[in-house]
């Protein structure tokens, strides 16, 4: 590491008894040179509260806590972070979730890439990490293969992330009529998650902080977002692995509307569709007859869902998403 090296502050938010993987992440970014590192809790038990102070005062400074009076979510947990992160004094600020443990190398990767940006002009950039459930090579690049192959809907017209035109594609793919279309890797993104997230200072003083009254699920995306949305570039870095390990899944993996009736937690679902909802709808024109479509397929697709699955009950929390997000309304739904 020379001394024209950027330099780097850490965030992280952690809560429950997660003081060991959180932990173990702030090692690793102390490691790449990341310093400091600042930890929200939000809403850790006793003892991993505790373990979070303990390492705050044999680090010298390197790790800062700061302790939010409840869980109140990630998205104003992730904006604590975000705030004290971003006027530290470093030039960049470096996102990880608890469990993102990066690989060797990540961090000079994601630098060398936002900088490259900078260099061609660009002032308003962010670099994304490529996300993998482990760092084995065949995942790896099983996963950089799905990356190229992703072909997301368009939000400036979709409804709860169904778009027709994409669903017919995806159809023809899945019986062989159509090939994947393959995404040059490294492309810009629309939008990527906070675990990874590399952006200057600068640029986060710029797009603001996450929406609070998003809670949690997707005020990332939201928050990302911005950048593209603002002119800027955020662009996906494949060669910056950082290992998310899964864990037990709430919604299956597969197609979505299917999955959202197999959920297992129906607050996570409504948080889940209500904030996707916001941010397409606040993308593009509110309503057009595309919209509209897309929202008459998802209606559509729910049914069919609901009647193959014998589920209604996913069926009322998508109800009172959509009537939200329709209505303007975010913020804490305490009875779902």
């Amino acid at each position: 590491m020379t001394d024209s090296r950027p330099t780097v502050a850490g965030a992280t938010v952690t809560y429950g008894s997660r003081h060991v993987s959180c932990l173990a992440v702030v090692a690793r970014m102390i490691d790449a040179g990341v310093a400091p590192v600042v930890i929200i809790d939000n809403g850790s038990t006793p003892a991993s509260a505790a373990a979070l102070d303990a390492a705050a005062a044999a680090g010298a400074g390197r790790i800062v806590v700061h302790r939010m009076p409840r869980n109140e979510g990630s998205a104003p947990a992730f904006g604590a972070a975000i705030a004290r992160a971003r006027d530290l004094g470093t030039d960049y600020v470096w996102l990880l979730d608890d469990d993102n443990l990066p690989e060797p190398g990540a961090l000079d990767r994601l630098l060398a890439a936002d900088q490259a940006l900078r260099a061609a002009g660009h002032d308003l950039t962010a670099v994304a990490p490529l996300r993998v459930p482990d760092g084995e090579p065949a995942t790896i690049a099983e996963v950089v293969a799905a990356e190229r192959a992703r072909e997301s809907p368009r939000e400036s017209v979709s409804f709860a992330g169904v778009e027709a035109g994409l669903f017919a594609r995806r159809f023809l793919e899945r019986v062989g009529l159509r090939r994947p279309r393959r995404r040059v890797a490294g492309t810009d993104l629309a939008y990527a998650p906070y675990g990874g997230l590399l952006a200057r200072a600068d640029v986060l003083r710029r797009i603001g902080l996450p929406r609070a009254d998003f809670v949690l699920y997707g005020d990332d995306l939201e928050y990302t977002s911005r950048i593209r949305a603002s002119g800027g570039r955020l662009v996906l870095v494949p060669d910056a692995v950082v290992v998310d390990p899964r864990g037990e899944r709430w919604m299956p993996p597969g197609f979505e509307v299917r999955a959202m009736f197999l959920s297992t937690n129906p607050a996570l679902l409504y948080y889940f569709l209500r904030n996707r909802l916001h941010r397409e709808l606040g993308t593009g024109r509110r309503w057009s007859v595309p919209r509209a479509a897309n929202g008459a397929l998802f209606l559509a697709l729910c049914l069919a869902c609901a009647v193959a699955t014998r589920r209604w009950r996913p069926m009322r929390v998508i109800r009172r998403a959509v009537a939200d997000a329709v209505s303007g309304r975010a913020g804490r739904r305490v009875e779902i």
